[in-house]
């Protein structure tokens, strides 16, 4: 199980990780980031390198929970509960890694047990929503045998909540409202989890494993190869003023859109924790774009390396759990100045901005449009954005207004339809060599 960890890791841990891609896809940052191959442009194809990466780490997952699941009713255990957590965190983490599959690249093939590379080779790929509904019955199933906490060193293993609450985001991704619903409302009734009372400490390695934490990838640091370098990345080559991080950044680094810093209102508080202007970038004040400096608020462990960051990535902040929660509330009715109207105002309190009533917010459209802006700034450049864009479905209107301002090509780029999932890897079509069971997507 610690090796299914470990490749979750991996997904995250790199300055070319999962997140740079995703905040990439999306309008968050400025097109023409280094490395991407054409992610940002919506110019990808099925030989970009950072895709297959992603591929192979959720398959690794997946096959090493297999295995787990193959073999764990045949050992001897003294604890029986040890046994089931076990269980139900390979079934956690294989159901979350159907789900990012089919997500991002569509329809999977459905492996459930370790078969040898020719009986592989045999299961065709199945529709988006089969590989949802498998990912279902594998998060229901760790439902039934996860902890609803964990302590000590077992902090920032997948619970019964945590499970709950990516079960509910993927109901949300397929607009099932009324089944979100009563996942959310369980999480937020457990009296487990709370928004910390300052957005900067979502992100503090101080606070890991804390009450906004429902669900992150662990890092640790300390020079032990337990570090993440996400965080390098998010600062540029050539920085060297070691005040946001303590070294200089990577080649890599994403500048934030104009359009998403200029999404903040005045007075938002969290634009200048998730953001940073006016960096001198070998020896020249950058005073047009700003950076991503989110995940570089270290406060217990300066890290001594670039791939020595302490600070855990999230997958699932209680914060998100409200916002989903409100979202299905409006979507079975709109309520004036009701609950769901309490929490988003919730979320504004702690941004520093004023309330909303009905009089700003007059039905359940504007209500919508509201939910839209506010998760807009309070998760960016989590990885959220795209897949809200995609569920919502204005990815390509959002997309194409995007790239037709000036600083983003005017014009010069569109989204196609297609491009609401990934190219399936080449290396995988070129491995099955039979379209019938590894086809490409269409479009690419």
């Amino acid at each position: 199980i610690a090796g299914a960890y470990a490749a979750q890791q991996d997904i995250y841990s790199s300055n070319q990780s999962l997140l740079r891609d995703l905040t990439g896809r999306s309008d968050e940052a400025k097109y023409g980031g280094m490395y991407f191959y054409g992610i940002d442009q919506f110019t990808d194809t099925a030989e970009n390198g950072e895709l297959t990466t992603r591929w192979t780490c959720f398959w690794q997952i997946i096959d090493r929970c297999n295995f787990i699941l193959d073999k764990i009713d045949g050992g001897t255990f003294t604890d029986s509960n040890a046994k089931n957590y076990i269980k139900g965190e390979a079934y956690g983490l294989r159901a979350w890694s159907y789900y990012m599959l089919g997500c991002l690249f569509g329809g999977m093939p459905l492996i459930d047990k370790v078969l040898t590379a020719d009986e592989t080779k045999a299961i065709a790929r199945s529709t988006q929503e089969e590989t949802f509904a498998f990912a279902e019955k594998d998060f229901k199933s760790a439902i039934e045998l996860l902890p609803t906490s964990w302590s000590g060193s077992n902090a920032g293993r997948v619970t019964k909540y945590a499970a709950e609450g990516v079960l509910a985001r993927m109901y949300m991704f397929q607009s099932k409202f009324a089944l979100a619903k009563p996942y959310l409302q369980d999480i937020i009734s457990s009296g487990l989890y709370g928004m910390e009372e300052n957005y900067l400490n979502c992100f503090t390695d101080s606070h890991d494993n804390g009450k906004e934490r429902v669900w992150e990838v662990q890092f640790s640091g300390g020079l032990k190869g337990e570090g993440q370098m996400f965080s390098t990345g998010c600062i540029p080559e050539g920085y060297a003023d070691k005040v946001i991080i303590p070294f200089s950044g990577y080649s890599t680094a994403l500048t934030v859109s104009l359009d998403m810093f200029g999404s903040y209102e005045n007075g938002d508080l969290r634009r200048d924790i998730s953001t940073v202007s006016n960096l001198k970038v070998n020896g020249v004040v950058e005073s047009k774009y700003a950076y991503i400096s989110k995940y570089c608020h270290y406060d217990s462990y300066k890290p001594q390396s670039q791939n020595d960051w302490p600070i855990n990535i999230p997958i699932l902040r209680y914060t998100d759990v409200l916002m989903m929660y409100a979202e299905c509330l409006n979507e079975e009715g709109y309520a004036a100045n009701g609950e769901a109207f309490n929490i988003i105002n919730k979320v504004r309190a702690r941004a520093g901005l004023k309330a909303l009533t009905s009089a700003d917010i007059p039905d359940q459209t504007s209500f919508r449009t509201a939910i839209q802006k506010e998760r807009k700034v309070e998760f960016a450049f989590e990885g959220l954005r795209w897949f809200d864009l995609v569920r919502w479905g204005i990815a390509k209107k959002t997309i194409d207004a995007h790239f037709m301002t000036e600083d983003e090509g005017g014009g010069i780029y569109s989204m196609q339809d297609f491009r609401t999932i990934f190219a399936i890897p080449f290396d995988e079509i070129s491995r099955y060599n039979n379209d019938k069971v590894m086809w490409q997507n269409p479009g690419y």
